[in-house]
């Protein structure tokens, strides 16, 4: 079972209490360590199962609808402009796709401004958030930094370099 040991519902006073009510000493009386340890595990489980919350699926996509709809636009308007015939009209296409680029790079923008205001705001309550914060920026660099270097090596000025 998948049990979330984070949730806020967890009373964990009524879990310390629960395990001070179990009468230890009678349980494990004249037993040896295996059957012990055995018995404690089972009855944590029990309690655990019994107390704490079960793990929720995620079934929202990451990626915000906002987002979303621009990496589709942008597809679309790629992919018409690999169909088109005329150079006006490429041109026009080439124009709505830096929109969409700089439309997708505000709204980056504006959803990194207010994590940060959130991250500040939970501060001083949760210290945590700001360290997991920093960890998923650095993630994120380690990826961007990669995924250019991949770029650099196959992608010469939009032609494709032959690499074998």
């Amino acid at each position: 079972w998948q049990l979330n040991f984070h949730n806020d519902n967890v009373s964990w006073s009524t879990i310390n209490k629960e395990i001070n009510d179990i009468p230890w000493h009678t349980l494990f009386n004249g037993k040896n360590t295996d059957t012990c340890i055995k018995i404690l595990l089972s009855c944590l489980l029990m309690l655990c199962i019994k107390l704490i919350p079960r793990k929720k699926p995620r079934s929202k996509s990451k990626i915000p609808r906002e987002r979303k709809k621009l990496l589709n636009r942008m597809k679309m308007l790629k992919r018409e402009k690999h169909r088109t015939y005329s150079k006006l009209k490429e041109k026009m296409l080439e124009k709505k796709i830096h929109e969409t680029e700089t439309m997708l790079i505000h709204h980056r923008k504006e959803e990194r401004r207010t994590k940060e205001k959130k991250v500040i705001e939970n501060m001083k309550n949760n210290p945590k958030v700001l360290f997991d914060y920093i960890n998923k920026q650095k993630i994120e660099i380690q990826k961007l930094a990669h995924s250019k270097y991949k770029m650099n090596i196959f992608m010469t000025k939009k032609k494709f370099v032959n690499c074998w």
